[in-house]
């Protein structure tokens, strides 16, 4: 007995009861299958054990049974366990003689039911002297009508007999009606209602039967497809004993689906109801992936409305059909059973006739499809095809690939025309996100087997950008795809992937003709090859990968008006470019980062129109980089927000390696978004899923991790870190370069302040205009005006803030304008115009709230409160208000990581007066020394606030 200890303990209370006094009554109840008869025979095993009479008794079907039958029975079990020779026997049998062979009338006359039922009476008194007898009566609902108002009569009737009746009762069989049926003889008896058994629960079970312990993938799924019913684990796992341990597949369809079950439930529901076998039959048709609608069963099953609904009440009280307004098979083994007692054909018929009714209803499409899909045979309908492949791509916009790739096979066979040539590549980009090698492998033979350049130039671009994004350079996939299928055109692209790999770091001197060496006519072969051969990688999409290098080459080495040119001239080769998005994302990105927008929004109109662009639903997140840079410099933080999420997902899902540099590129992006919203925490979280908290390479690529890291460690307090983390920025072998746009220079700037380094600060903010100057757009221009405002100090600064302000302005560049306001609003501040300040930085708050940059909102606030004295009072910001401009000064260097020593040499005082005045800040702030300088960081906005108001 497995997994019914709490039901035994219930019984064997209700046993303890009886033997006290009286009768004691319990109704077990259960779906069929669920193990009733096995707990009765347990339970009454066990009584016997314990020295108790036992009579088990099992009902048959009542046009099997002669009149009062069971009555007799029972009565003629409870005489046999007296001795021959007792009286209460003998008067037994001499009434059950006087009966025995009756036919009519069908019942026996009321003084003959009198007489046996005080016999038995008289019997069971003399049997339960020290104890009461266990009567248990298996499918009780069978009995007639007679013998179970017997069974009442010999219950109520005082004196009560000292007996304990334990029934069954199939859920949905039980009669109800009249006084001397079931519902009257068990009303107010204990209910035992049997569930299907736990997950363990059914892994114990099947490893009984079948002899060996389960996997626990093989055990869950059985303990699904049965919903825990023991009967139906049990022939499952019959099957499973006859296979092979070692079998590939543990879990074969036909072991999901066993004869024995459909016949017993077949057996089982035309007992009870004709129509309820051909309801089941037309659910189980009817459900694919989604409940079976009752308006499709009906039709399915020929009947009408009010009869298929009468017949589902039944299967409901069974417990076979969910509770609910549509309609499911609870138990997937008894669907695959019923389906598997039909022929393939009638099958198939069923399911089309299902489609053709649930198209002329408007069905949603996956309905419709589901259907078609599960028929070996396509419908030769004019609407079959369309449907398929829009549930096709509604599946793969889903992240469903396993259902769209089942609708995107159908619709291949069943298409021509065009709607093929899109249920190919649809199919294709299914298969490639179930597994990438074998998706792979199934687009290069698809490659090599068609004509059609509508068909062969798609399939390429998917190839090429899956192995670019999806595998390590160099590895086993790439090459068996790319060996010896020069007449693909494939391996053309494979030196462009070479040469991609090569520039995620910063080129060097010696690689300034690598694209040439690479992408011309000796580095591709195309010498060595035919002319046809050649056209697949073609000229012009030879001459798009060599410019996308240059325009980057250019862009990495600070040549933005050649970057430009490299890049414009890429985006002219719109065949090219399309057959490898990653290219196209280069150049496309080139001219946002150099504050080309016009340009890049008339391209993004012209690959939005290209069907070879948007096909793909990786090539289209492709584009989404570059849209949320445009929406992030137009102070949009939300919508780039939501952008790179889109295409970090889509990659992710898509099969990009992890820490592939593209992948981590957009992480970057997107992390500096959340920064930018106040969102550290969930900054943190991603650059932790992505592996970025650690070691990277220094790719120029990693830049805006690099970058997001190091600002991290600074909101935390931790300036040794963000030192490491921007040495890998602005080092020797990763120079600072406008790869991020110019917001990479701002801020490594705000860093290069907070940790003191104010010489290399003022050089980087140099550098910065000097590129927004070769760039010559009035947006990069702005920026790099208000970050050397900001550190220029009065009267310079003021001048190059206003200009920065009415150059942003212009360009709706609100994000980095709302900046610019508040850097103003300081420096007016230090000149005592406070009035002006207070109106630049209501500016400031006012366009920090609508980019959703809460951050720098919460800053203006703290300057705004801090200048009216609202602040005074808490710490330890108020703390902050309250210190001196030395004790500032020299409290920002100890929190640098300055010694005392270092600190009184630099400001040329003695080290007693540096030590006097951290005291006064300590006490100030409420902190006892260097040790609680993590704790002042918990305070968000602080330690902006401190080095803000040192120079007011």
């Amino acid at each position: 007995m497995t997994g019914r200890q709490a039901e035994l303990r219930r019984l064997g209370a209700a046993l303890e009861d009886g033997a006290r006094g009286g009768p004691v009554r319990a109704l077990v109840t259960g779906e069929p299958g669920i193990g009733r008869t096995t707990l009765l025979r347990t339970f009454s095993a066990s009584a016997r054990a314990q020295g108790h009479v036992t009579i088990d008794v099992l009902c048959t079907l009542h046009d099997h049974q002669p009149p009062f039958g069971l009555a007799r029975q029972l009565a003629m079990r409870i005489g046999a366990l007296l001795p021959p020779e007792h009286p209460h026997r003998t008067a037994l049998d001499a009434t059950l003689a006087a009966t025995a062979g009756r036919t009519s009338p069908p019942d026996p006359a009321p003084a003959e039911v009198d007489a046996l039922l005080a016999h038995v009476r008289a019997a069971l008194a003399a049997l339960t002297p020290d104890g009461p007898v266990v009567l248990t009566l298996d499918d009780a609902h069978r009995a007639d009508t007679a013998s179970l108002d017997f069974l009442r009569r010999l219950l109520l009737t005082p004196p009560p007999a000292r007996l304990v009746l334990i029934a069954s009762v199939r859920d949905g069989e039980s009669r109800g009606g009249g006084p001397g049926e079931l519902p009257e003889l068990f009303a107010g008896a204990r209910h035992i209602p049997l569930v299907g058994l736990a997950p363990p629960q059914s892994a114990a079970l099947i490893r009984r039967v079948a002899r060996r312990a389960p996997a626990a993938d093989v055990a869950a799924e059985c303990h699904r497809a049965c919903a825990g019913n023991p009967y139906l684990l049990t022939e499952v796992a019959r099957i499973l004993r006859d296979r092979p341990a070692n079998s590939a597949d543990a879990t074969p369809a036909a072991a999901l689906r066993p004869a024995s079950v459909a016949e017993l439930i077949g057996t089982r529901l035309a007992g009870l109801d004709p129509n309820a076998g051909k309801v089941a039959l037309a659910i189980a048709i009817a459900e694919t992936h989604s409940a079976a609608d009752p308006l499709l069963v009906s039709h399915l099953s020929g009947l009408t409305l009010a009869e298929t609904l009468a017949a589902v009440d039944l299967l409901v009280c069974m417990h076979l059909v969910g509770d609910d307004h549509e309609l499911f098979l609870r138990h997937r083994v008894v669907r695959n059973a019923l389906l598997g007692r039909m022929t393939l054909m009638a099958r198939n018929a069923a399911h089309l006739a299902a489609a053709a009714y649930l198209h002329g209803k408007q069905a949603p499409t996956e309905r419709i499809a589901d259907h078609l899909a599960a028929s070996t045979v396509p419908l030769d309908e004019p609407w079959a095809a369309p449907v398929l492949l829009r549930a096709g791509q509604k599946a793969l916009a889903a992240r469903e690939p396993d259902r769209a790739r089942r609708y995107l096979e159908h619709a291949v066979q069943a298409a021509s025309g065009e709607d093929r040539r899109v249920a190919v590549l649809e199919l294709i980009d299914a298969k490639i996100g179930i597994d990438l090698v074998q998706g792979l492998h199934e687009a290069v033979r698809t490659l090599e087997e068609t004509t059609e350049d509508a068909l062969r130039l798609p399939l390429l671009a998917r190839i090429s950008t899956a192995l670019y994004l999806g595998t390590d350079p160099g590895t086993a996939a790439r090459t068996t795809l790319t060996t010896g299928r020069a007449r693909s055109g494939h391996s053309g692209w494979q030196q462009v992937h070479r040469l991609l790999d090569g520039l995620h770091a910063y080129p060097l001197p010696s690689a300034a003709h690598l694209g040439e060496e690479r992408l011309g006519p000796k580095g591709l072969g195309l010498g060595r090859r035919t002319a046809a051969e050649a056209d697949f990688c073609g000229p012009d999409r030879v001459a798009a990968a060599t410019s996308v290098v240059n325009a980057l080459r250019s862009h990495l080495t600070c040549r933005p008006a050649e970057a430009v040119r490299s890049a414009r001239e890429a985006l002219r080769e719109e065949t090219g470019l399309c057959l490898h998005p990653v290219l196209r994302l280069l150049a496309l990105m080139v001219l946002t980062w150099n504050g080309r927008d016009e340009d890049v929004a008339a391209q993004l109109r012209l690959h939005h129109d290209c069907a070879d662009c948007h096909e793909h639903p990786l090539h289209r997140a492709l584009l989404l980089p570059v849209t949320a840079r445009l929406a992030l410099m137009r102070g949009r933080l939300r919508t780039a927000h939501d952008q790179l999420g889109e295409c970090l997902d889509a990659l992710v899902h898509y099969g990009t390696r992890p820490q592939h540099p593209v992948l981590l590129w957009i992480v970057g992006m997107l992390a500096e978004v959340r920064l930018a919203m106040g969102l550290g925490a969930e900054a943190r979280a991603l650059l932790r899923e992505h592996g970025c908290l650690g070691g990277l390479s220094p790719d120029w690529l990693h830049r805006d991790v690099w970058l997001t890291r190091a600002r991290l460690r600074a909101d935390s307090g931790d300036l040794p870190g963000v030192s490491t983390d921007l040495a890998e920025v602005t080092g020797a072998t990763t120079p600072l370069g406008p790869t991020g746009g110019v917001h990479a220079y701002v801020h490594t700037v705000d860093l290069l302040t907070q940790l003191g380094r104010d010489a290399e600060a003022r050089d980087t903010a140099r550098a910065l205009l000097r590129t927004a100057e070769a760039m010559d757009t009035p947006r990069e221009r702005g920026i790099a005006l208000r970050v050397l405002g900001a550190l220029g100090g009065a009267p310079e600064g003021e001048g190059l803030l206003r200009e920065a302000m009415r150059l942003l302005a212009g360009a709706h560049a609100d994000f980095d304008l709302a900046h610019a306001a508040a850097d103003l609003a300081c420096l007016l501040f230090d000149e005592g115009r406070y009035e002006e300040a207070m109106a630049e930085l209501s500016t400031a708050l006012e366009l920090a709230d609508r980019c959703g940059a809460r951050p720098l909102a919460t800053r203006v606030r703290q300057r705004i409160a801090a200048a009216e004295g609202r602040s005074a009072g808490r710490s330890p910001l108020g703390g902050v208000l309250k210190l001196t401009k030395r004790e500032k000064q020299i409290l920002i260097d100890a929190v640098r990581g300055s010694t005392n020593e270092r600190i009184a040499t630099t400001l040329h005082i003695t080290r007693r007066t540096v030590e006097l005045h951290l005291s006064s800040a300590y006490r100030k702030l409420d902190i006892t020394g260097r040790k609680d300088f993590p704790h002042l960081f918990r305070t968000a906005g602080l330690w902006p606030l401190l080095v803000d108001s040192a120079a007011i």
